[in-house]
């Protein structure tokens, strides 16, 4: 087994912990141990697994503890994980072992139940919804009943006859939406649709967890907001999980959509329907060949859409 390894910048006393990643790209967090010392191993995992492995290099012959990641959906998680096992063995580095041990333990419900949780892009899309949603309820608490999205409406919050649709990356660059299907930057006159557009940056600024509690205790339909939550596929139990992972916005663009925003819809067809045989159209909008004949909206001009405060 060969390995690509870098330090994390954290030493036990049999030496420093290495970030790696093996031939076919499986990620490893690689902790020195003694090579006569016992590891409880575990090969079984369904997200990690736990072997000891002996490597050598031009240099060295060591023992380490080595936990793989064997689910690649789950990258986001094994992040996480690795950060705390990294954290513990810094605060005892003469206990190591014990100490990715008791992480390992704390952690087994979670990494059992890992393949059920929201995947790492559906929990970038819900807290895109999430931070639209409390900006409405900061201004009614009744705004709960706006979200749709998780109702798979063709756009996320319908406030009478007016809608928001919301994209959102983590992607450093660029800034490309894929827009689901020819309703979706649809709408009916006199009602207006706004276009909010997002770039996180994860590892800094507030969990999903934190932004429910927000909007539930600010809202006056905790009992909806929870239903609508678990219709995203939102659950409780993964708390834990998804307290892990954090967001700050550190971009946001809004558009109002007209008839000169790029867009497909129904009237872009000739006769105003999709072409017979035609069962999907998705497609691609780069927000910034967006001319300005498009409204792109000002704080002032989105705070008048979403109402009053």
């Amino acid at each position: 087994m060969a390995f690509r390894t870098a330090e994390v910048g954290t030493d036990c006393s049999r030496g420093p912990l290495l970030a790696a990643v093996d031939r076919s790209g499986r990620r490893v967090l690689l902790i020195p141990i003694l090579a006569k010392q016992t590891l409880k191993e575990d090969i079984d995992g369904q997200a990690v697994v736990l072997r000891k492995r002996a490597l050598e290099n031009d240099e060295s012959y060591r023992t380490y503890a080595c936990l793989e990641l064997v689910d690649a959906g789950q990258d986001d998680l094994f992040a996480a994980l690795c950060v705390e096992v990294i954290e513990r063995v810094a605060a005892h580095p003469d206990k190591a072992v014990s100490a990715l041990q008791r992480v390992l333990s704390d952690w087994k419900a979670l990494l059992a139940g890992a393949r059920q949780a929201l995947s790492p892009s559906a929990l970038t899309g819900l807290f895109g919804e999430l931070y639209v949603l409390r900006e409405l309820v900061q201004r009614d608490s009744g705004a709960v009943a706006f979200w749709t999205g998780p109702l798979r409406t063709a756009q996320d919050f319908h406030r009478g006859i007016d809608a928001i649709e919301v994209k959102t990356t983590a992607a450093v660059d660029g800034r490309q939406v894929r827009i689901n299907g020819v309703s979706q930057l649809d709408f009916a006159i006199p009602g207006r649709l706004v276009l909010r557009w997002f770039r996180l940056v994860t590892g800094r600024g507030m969990s999903i967890p934190s932004l429910v509690e927000e909007i539930a205790t600010l809202s006056d339909d905790a009992a909806g907001f929870s239903k609508l939550l678990r219709e995203y596929g939102y659950r409780d139990t993964d708390r834990e999980i998804y307290a892990r992972r954090l967001f700050e916005v550190v971009e946001h663009r809004a558009y109002e959509v007209g008839h000169n925003f790029p867009r497909v819809v129904r009237s872009s067809f000739s006769g105003g329907a999709v072409p017979a045989g035609v069962t999907e159209v998705d497609y691609v909008i780069d927000l910034d060949s967006v001319g300005a004949e498009a409204s792109r909206l000002d704080d002032r001009a989105l705070a008048q859409f979403m109402g009053p405060s």
